[in-house]
């Protein structure tokens, strides 16, 4: 019985349809598949463990630029996008999620795009893309001992507190100037279900890491790979 020719021309080159990573005793499911009803490929990240609110999920959605007509095309970075759901991910975790779909080549910037401007301090900072206004805050939350980096969009016309965080824990919260732990405690936090534009999602990684807040250990230099699950 003959395939689907969009599903067939990709097979090869694309990640394994599903993986496993372990990450500090937890599994996580990465699954990799064409999406019909989308038109779009789509990467997902599912945590295997815990209350469903406190799950990793997170999904990338590129859509295809010639869903008609031959293999699958990637679109230009600035349509594809993050959905993103309650729940937590360690940071080696997603970045690795990061580095598989950027390695794929779905991720193109073929074309100068709209630039998602802004510089991370220590204020609120506004970032615009596409006519889509964002503000970044970093501060340091003492509830948790943690200095705690802050995406939203900025939209009157909704009353919902969606947001995205990354929580850097300070080795010395009792005294000192703030140390960041290394960055297997840092964690990535999705509060409430809102879709990022990629380049928007990646930025906001790229400011988090330019900080110098993230500090890689002994065994974590070089955006180390959790080991496959079992």
């Amino acid at each position: 019985m003959p395939g689907n020719p969009v599903l067939d021309a990709v097979a090869s080159w694309h990640p394994a349809p599903m993986q496993l990573w372990a990450h500090d005793g937890a599994l996580y499911e990465v699954n990799s598949y064409y999406s019909l009803p989308d038109d779009a490929w789509q990467y997902e990240l599912v945590g295997r463990a815990g209350a469903p609110t406190t799950r990793s999920y997170l999904i990338v959605l590129i859509p295809d630029a010639t869903p008609q007509d031959g293999p699958f095309t990637p679109s230009h970075c600035e349509h594809a996008r993050v959905m993103v759901h309650d729940g937590q991910t360690p940071w080696p975790i997603l970045r690795r999620f990061v580095d598989l779909i950027e390695q794929s080549g779905d991720i193109t910037h073929e074309h100068q795009a709209g630039p998602a401007i802004g510089a991370l301090t220590l204020s609120n900072n506004a970032w615009q893309l596409a006519g889509q206004r964002f503000e970044v805050n970093s501060f340091y939350f003492s509830d948790r001992d943690s200095w705690t980096y802050e995406l939203y969009e900025v939209d009157r016309e909704t009353t919902e507190n969606n947001y995205v965080e990354v929580q850097i824990p300070d080795t010395q919260p009792a005294g000192g100037p703030f140390t960041p732990a290394t960055a297997n405690q840092v964690t990535f936090t999705a509060h409430g279900t809102w879709t990022v534009p990629w380049p928007v999602f990646r930025h906001f990684l790229d400011a988090v890491e330019a900080t110098g807040d993230i500090v890689q250990g002994a065994t974590d230099a070089g955006h180390p790979e959790p080991s496959p699950g079992p």
